[in-house]
């Protein structure tokens, strides 16, 4: 089959851009093009399917009024009414709804032009219980279905370099940040104990570009990663602990068995992260899909 995927890949985001890795790795028979909500000119006509993920994709923000459709959800609606159009199988993988802390109480009113799409889709697959609870609520739908982010599937080959510390790394975003009075108490902890520290930026540079020249300057003898999925993996796995305020800090370092540590006040999808669940049961996702394309 040939299917589209449209989800939050192609900006920066290193654990957005670690879906189309897991994805070809899972349907190695099957072709696969990935989109995002940067609209295509067109779509191929022989397309068997379109799926809306993985990624924070759900969401309205922008939206004024909060009922209204926002331009991220008009560009997914493009997907959404083409595989209605053409009458093809299409649904929501490894996805999840997106909220500003302070509007999360919000949401019913905010996700009102998503509702007909979630009523329609073939399948839904959420990366948190709350996502499904959200789904089911304001669809009237009772199929939605939790595993955790697709992500966790992500192992890729030697994982552990030798050569790299055996030391802390911190993944900045949000209160893990260089102004943070956590973040920094925790930096004087490790200097102290004359830890390594590798700042490894899994954001977008217009994101993480700042604050690691920053901390190239205040803490020269730190090492500064930007990196692809593949090298993000491995500096987490060869750590001794990680600090992360990024969603894929925390994926990487549990698939790797690698404490960490995040904020106290962390995002909607950190917050409602199921830690009792095995990441190994992530291949959910897949075993759905594939009762839709056959194998």
């Amino acid at each position: 089959m040939k299917i589209a995927f449209v989800g939050a890949s192609g900006y920066g985001n290193i654990g957005d851009d670690t879906y189309p890795l897991v994805f070809a790795e899972q349907l190695p028979a099957h072709e696969l093009e990935f989109y995002n909500s940067d609209l295509p000119r067109s779509l191929p006509d022989n397309l068997d399917m379109i799926v809306i993920g993985g990624g924070g994709v759900v969401h309205n923000s922008g939206a004024e009024p909060e009922e209204s459709e926002s331009h991220h959800f008009r560009c997914m609606r493009f997907y959404m009414d083409a595989a209605i159009e053409r009458g093809i199988p299409w649904g929501f993988l490894s996805c999840g709804f997106q909220f500003q802390a302070q509007r999360e109480a919000a949401y019913a009113r905010s996700h009102k032009p998503w509702v007909p799409y979630l009523q329609r889709a073939s399948f839904i697959t959420l990366r948190s219980r709350e996502c499904v609870r959200i789904a089911c609520e304001i669809s009237g739908r009772t199929d939605a279905q939790f595993f955790p982010d697709a992500a966790y599937l992500f192992h890729p080959a030697g994982e552990r370099e030798q050569d790299q510390p055996d030391g802390v790394t911190i993944v900045p975003a949000g209160q893990v940040n260089l102004h943070d009075v956590l973040t920094n108490h925790y930096l004087r902890q490790f200097a102290a104990s004359g830890i390594p520290v590798t700042w490894l930026s899994m954001g977008a540079k217009v994101d993480d570009g700042r604050m690691l020249e920053e901390a190239a300057q205040r803490f020269p003898e730190s090492r500064i990663i930007t990196a692809d999925p593949v090298t993000a993996f491995r500096c987490i796995a060869a750590s001794r602990l990680v600090m992360t305020g990024r969603y894929h800090g925390m994926v990487f370092s549990r698939i790797s068995r690698v404490p960490f540590i995040t904020p106290i006040n962390v995002p909607y999808k950190m917050r409602h992260e199921d830690y009792d669940a095995p990441v190994a049961s992530a291949a959910g996702h897949f075993e759905v899909l594939r009762r839709f394309i056959g194998g």
